[in-house]
């Protein structure tokens, strides 16, 4: 699957440097799109976040019909707004992310960048709707809870990627998040596979460095901590 809508610091772009899943469940409880599990194609997917505004957009989509999506309008014109459509506040959001791209806060109005195509981008309109409609019968069952990591989650034998805020860029989230010492003994105690995200310099788990990155902001150098169901030797064969 390709991404349902842009967001922030997705990883979507470079998803395949992580190790795959290694069980049938995928949790990822600092969702936003949900790069990591559109990438592998999961079938069995939780996703967590603690912006309303996340989830909201995802219970749309799990729920929706192609039809629903289809019939979304296309707002051509620059100037045009969310807001003139008789549409759901969750359907609203989703069309603001692809007028807001690579940002964490869904736009309004469509202003003359987010109605560039230039680049190959897929910008709001027919083909970004029939893509996300041609993709809903694959997160049929995919579910979806909104709240903290730390309260929402049973500890379930799962593939669990873990790809919070990071230190030094995340102001730029709607939803603040500091605790990290906390984060990094939750996620060594997850059971099944763990694959945990951060920037490079990161010291709140044994990080290791992944690669540097082409990103919205220019480049960016990623590290990765990984537990269970892979030795060591093997993921960094796999993700070199």
């Amino acid at each position: 699957m390709r991404p349902f809508f842009p967001y922030y610091g997705s990883k979507w772009n470079i998803a395949r440097h992580y190790p795959k899943p290694a069980h049938d469940l995928v949790i990822e409880p600092f969702a936003g799109s949900a790069g990591y599990a559109t990438f592998y194609d999961c079938l069995r997917v939780h996703l967590v976040d603690a912006d309303p505004i996340i989830t909201g957009v995802w219970s749309y989509l799990i729920k929706s019909s192609a039809a629903d999506i289809m019939s979304l309008p296309e707002m051509p014109e620059v100037g045009d707004c969310v807001d003139n459509y008789a549409i759901s506040q969750e359907a609203k959001w989703l069309i603001g992310f692809w007028l807001n791209r690579g940002s964490a806060t869904p736009k309004k109005s469509r202003t003359a960048y987010s109605a560039r195509g230039d680049k190959a981008q897929l910008i709001w309109g027919p083909r970004a709707k029939k893509r996300i409609a041609s993709q809903l019968p694959a997160i049929r069952d995919w579910t979806v809870t909104q709240g903290s990591y730390a309260d929402s989650i049973p500890n379930a034998h799962a593939n669990w990627y873990v790809d919070p805020p990071y230190g030094d860029k995340g102001r730029y989230y709607r939803k603040q998040f500091a605790d990290f010492d906390h984060l990094g003994r939750w996620c060594t105690e997850r059971r099944g596979m763990v694959v945990v995200c951060e920037g490079f310099g990161a010291t709140w788990l044994p990080f290791r460095p992944l690669g540097d990155f082409k990103t919205t902001l220019g480049r960016a150098k990623e590290s990765v901590f990984v537990q269970g169901a892979m030795t060591e030797r093997t993921l960094f064969e796999a993700v070199a």
